[in-house]
């Protein structure tokens, strides 16, 4: 015990230091987001994507010349519509992403892992009568792209959820296209 909490303490003060050392964007951003629910790597039959939003703030932090590691808190909604009933299920989630970013110039390529929190959800798509029985964390790993000029970002980024969504075997996938100003 004596040696974990040591590894701890030497862990906290390095990420401090490197913290206080290393060069820090704050910002904010906002988008579009189109989702899909899947199973088995293929959309779920009789089901179409449906359009959300997703904003929140973000931290980058630069470790080398080239490289950054960032995360944000963020809300966004997802979920699917049914072709038959055309019956929604929307699902909100509060999300936790960390990731590694790559730039080049202005342009930038970033992938990292998730925690999404379910914080809402209306509808289903299964049963016009039948409760959504969602799980309540998703853990989606993303891969993206985008430009920085001067303190505006646009980026692209897809998202591949990880854990099954429901007791179906449902994942959640989503593309998400949006802008960021960074202070």
């Amino acid at each position: 015990m004596k040696w974990f909490k040591s590894v701890l303490v030497i862990a906290l003060f390095t990420v401090t230091f490197a913290s206080v050392q290393a060069q820090n964007k704050i910002g904010i951003r906002a988008g579009y987001q189109s989702s899909t629910f899947n199973i088995n790597g293929s959309q779920l039959p009789n089901t179409e994507s449906i359009d959300g939003f997703y904003a929140g703030i973000y931290k980058d932090t630069k470790i080398i010349p080239a490289v950054l590691f960032g995360a944000g808190l963020e809300y966004m909604q997802s979920g699917a519509k049914s072709i038959s009933t055309g019956d929604e299920q929307v699902m909100g989630y509060l999300c936790i992403p960390v990731y590694l970013k790559a730039q080049i110039g202005p342009f930038f390529g970033l992938g990292g892992i998730g925690v999404n929190f379910l914080v809402s959800e209306k509808g289903n798509v299964n049963s016009s009568t039948e409760a959504a029985d969602s799980k309540t964390i998703n853990y989606p790993v993303f891969l993206g792209a985008g430009i920085k000029i001067s303190i505006l970002t646009v980026e692209a980024r897809y998202n591949w959820g990880l854990a099954e969504i429901n007791t179906d075997g449902v994942n959640n996938h989503y593309l998400q296209v949006g802008a960021a100003v960074s202070f």
